[in-house]
């Protein structure tokens, strides 16, 4: 058997017009009707409170994914989280350009040096303003310089702030976050190798929620860090006479799914209670003061997709057409888009709890904890009869190893019998984990009532972290500006003081 991927040309012809049982398991399954819906809200909410948005495209990884994301606009933002992925999105970058699209793919991490070269090639195709790197350390800068020459232009430069997270960033206010500014306003002239774009936080803890005031409390949160960020920017600029080029108004590019979905609730109404008018209150001020003298833009990257974690925060409004089971309308199982399609092998009744054995483990399902339960996946009422409330069977995953998972009957009702060869679909905890073990979706599509079962188009994935080009030798001699970013010195130590 030839062991090279199959094709999407290949793998349409073989299971477009299929069912769900008809397809090899374990596999992705996504459903185009719900990350049309999610995209689409979200979008939405955004244009009513004239905020911009840039989706992160982490999670998914596909063209198809991609461009609901980003809807029908002249303006192109996108978050990565590698270069492989800016890459792999090069077809439908190049068409956006030549429909006259502005396009901007911001590197979604602290820039490392290795990196440089391929977003500046990428960068020199796609023209100027095109490419904004992340940075939180003064020598990042160095790698700006090699940018520029092999690029033709300035990267554009978001500075990454830590709002409490503790994984990447500087906190605002902090001695740090200020030397990194000063730094920025030596170099940031007409002919220099930085334009400050503005400033960039994630939210990540804020996947410990359990409510959208929760949730609208760390977007505020977040919002109030940059600002103050961006006051201490313009501060230096002004201070500085080798900054006359530095923005005067700073993009504040916030978020994480639970705290960017959240400001879909300052326009749908999911409920009222003092802690949410509270918040509600709260985070549209605070929208209006950073619009004063800046931008805001909100970025996300798994709320097309959702899964059982972001289920748990209980953040967003529902945009399924279907009426979610909790009386406040927030997200339910009818938002959740990636299923695992898997097989039973085994069966046990003699376990007390019963359990059932299934071919799908840590590669097909990830292995994050969600709070919400004890397991690593939650298997749905698809193809089962159950009594079990909000699309569920009864069924979840409550043992894995690499290939193997373990299915336990939690329910306090009768949970449907799994016997061996049958078919079932599994919500994982988080989305962007399950994923990365294949390398295509099977898509189907529930708004085509009597077909949701049909396989309608196969959606590949970027795999990998380099996908387009090998960067090695010839390379590195073609471009001789790369030397610079060998050097061990720190760049900024020979620098004049900032005035």
């Amino acid at each position: 058997m030839d062991p090279t991927p199959a094709s999407r040309e290949t793998l349409t012809s073989m299971f477009v017009g299929s069912q769900l049982n008809q397809i090899p398991a374990p596999a992705a399954v996504l459903d185009r009707a719900i990350i049309q819906r999610n995209c689409a809200q979200m979008l939405r909410c955004c244009d009513a409170l004239s905020v911009m948005f840039r989706p992160h495209i982490k999670t998914h990884k596909t063209v198809e994914v991609t461009k609901l994301q980003v809807g029908d606009t002249n303006h192109v933002r996108i978050v990565v989280s590698t270069v492989a992925e800016a890459e792999y999105m090069m077809p439908y970058l190049r068409n956006c350009r030549q429909e006259g699209k502005t396009i901007n793919v911001l590197y979604g991490i602290p820039l490392p040096p290795s990196q440089t070269l391929r977003l500046a090639i990428l960068g020199k195709e796609l023209g100027p303003e095109s490419i904004s790197v992340m940075i939180d350390n003064i020598d990042q800068l160095l790698s700006l310089e090699a940018f520029k020459e092999i690029a033709g232009f300035r990267a554009h430069v978001f500075v990454k702030v830590d709002i409490g997270y503790a994984r990447a960033g500087l906190p605002p206010g902090s001695n740090d976050l200020k030397a990194l500014l000063q730094a920025i306003a030596q170099i940031a002239l007409p002919n220099g190798s930085v334009h400050l774009s503005g400033f960039y936080s994630h939210a990540g803890h804020s996947y410990a929620v359990s409510s959208e005031a929760a949730a609208m409390e760390h977007l505020s949160d977040e919002i109030d860090g940059l600002i103050e960020a961006a006051a201490i920017a313009t501060e230096i600029a002004e201070c500085s006479p080798r900054s006359t080029s530095i923005r005067s108004q700073y993009v504040l590019s916030v978020g994480a799914t639970p705290s960017a979905t959240s400001i879909q609730s300052l326009i749908i109404d999911t409920g009222t209670n003092g802690d949410i008018e509270a918040e509600r209150n709260r985070l549209k001020k605070c929208i209006e003061r950073a619009k004063a003298n800046c931008s805001v833009e909100l970025h996300a990257g798994v709320y097309p997709i959702l899964d059982m974690q972001q289920l748990a925060t209980e953040a967003s409004p529902s945009a399924s057409t279907l009426k979610p089971t909790n009386a406040r309308q927030v997200i339910s199982h009818s938002d959740l888009a990636l299923t695992i399609l898997t097989e039973v092998t085994s069966a046990y009744k003699h376990r007390d709890p019963e359990e059932a054995l299934i071919a799908a483990g840590t590669l097909a399902l990830g292995r994050e904890p969600c709070k919400s339960y004890n397991g690593w996946g939650v298997v749905s009422d698809w193809n089962l009869s159950s009594l079990v409330p909000s699309k569920r069977s009864g069924w979840v995953v409550a043992r894995i190893s690499q290939e193997h998972g373990v299915l336990q009957n939690t329910s306090s009702i009768h949970a449907p019998a799994l016997s061996v060869g049958k078919k079932v679909r599994i919500w994982p905890n988080h989305a962007c984990i399950a994923g990365a073990g294949f390398n295509f979706y099977f898509v189907v599509d529930s708004a085509d009532i009597g077909n949701e079962d049909t396989i309608v188009d196969i959606w590949m994935r970027c795999r990998g972290n380099s996908e387009v080009a090998d960067f090695g030798k010839t390379q590195r001699q073609q471009y001789p500006q790369l030397a610079v970013l060998n050097e061990v010195k720190p760049y900024y130590h020979s620098l004049p003081p900032a005035t």
